[in-house]
């Protein structure tokens, strides 16, 4: 069995796997008691990339909304100072992590079938006047961030992962336990602990694939799950290393029928080109 914990693992690499430096100033700025929304507005105005990014985000049809937002601080007057910080993470952690050449990782793939995933979650998630949408398109995101983890810490470890991925009749889950002895959910989890996210966060993440195991976020699990099946059969190019089947106790947990999925299928459809470019292509070129 390998030896590898990831907590301690991450924990040695932690200036590795840190949080967007953005990201951070904005928390500091959140926990100091002294700080205004106006000091928050202007430190994302200093950068005109990230605020250029930010505003076509949230004056695309992922928000919606009826008027034109034109400023950093009516975006932080609409959304709030939490909603701006996480949609400023989730601008700027795509270009955070670059597994090394020797690696067979597939950028591309996994960026796109992250960001449909929480496509995926927050087009459910407004369906079903969940509140949380916000918070689920960033589960969706990260569901498989422990697989970019582990291509940035255990390079070798992973090409003998990409060799057994080549036989489809070993489970994915089977086989990183083999290897790494742990799954990538399990990795996810021990990064956003090092980050100190809430397990509102973490415990979808590292159950998206068996949802039934789920304690405490049984719905939003399923929800994760879902999406991340939505997002495996939607768009080239997906997760090659995910087979992951619907679960019908999944879709009993949400409330959702087969009727509602191929609505989130259009739904996702209609909205996924020109996401796609403004988190992931604009910021890979």
């Amino acid at each position: 069995m390998p030896s590898n914990i990831p907590s301690e693992l991450i924990g040695n690499n932690l200036k590795l796997l840190s949080l967007p430096a953005v990201v951070e100033k904005i928390n500091n700025l959140l926990e100091d008691p002294n700080s205004t929304t106006a000091d928050i507005s202007h430190y994302i105005s200093q950068d005109p990339v990230l605020t250029a990014r930010i505003l076509k985000l949230v004056n695309s049809p992922f928000y919606n909304f009826p008027s034109e937002i034109d400023t950093i601080s009516m975006a932080v007057t609409i959304l709030g100072t939490r909603q701006l910080r996480d949609l400023v993470f989730v601008t700027t952690v795509v270009s955070q992590f670059t597994p090394h050449d020797d690696v067979q990782f597939d950028l591309e793939a996994f960026w796109c079938h992250s960001i449909t995933t929480g496509l995926a979650a927050r087009v459910i998630a407004i369906d079903q006047k969940n509140l949380n949408s916000e918070r689920l398109f960033i589960c969706g995101l990260l569901h498989d961030i422990g697989k970019m983890i582990m291509a940035l810490l255990l390079p070798q470890e992973v090409i003998t992962l990409n060799k057994a991925n080549l036989n489809k009749e070993i489970n994915i889950y089977d086989a990183e336990s083999q290897i790494f002895g742990y799954s990538h959910g399990e990795w996810a989890t021990a990064l956003l602990e090092s980050w100190h996210f809430p397990t509102s966060i973490s415990e979808p993440i590292q159950y998206h694939h068996n949802p039934e195991e789920c304690s405490e976020f049984k719905a939003d699990c399923a929800v994760i799950h879902i999406a991340n099946v939505i997002a495996n059969n939607i768009q080239a190019p997906i997760s090659k290393d995910d087979d992951t089947l619907l679960q019908q106790a999944a879709l009993d947990v949400v409330g959702i029928t087969q009727n509602d999925i191929e609505n989130y299928y259009e739904q996702v459809y209609e909205l996924l080109d020109s996401i796609l470019q403004m988190l992931y292509y604009d910021v890979a070129a």
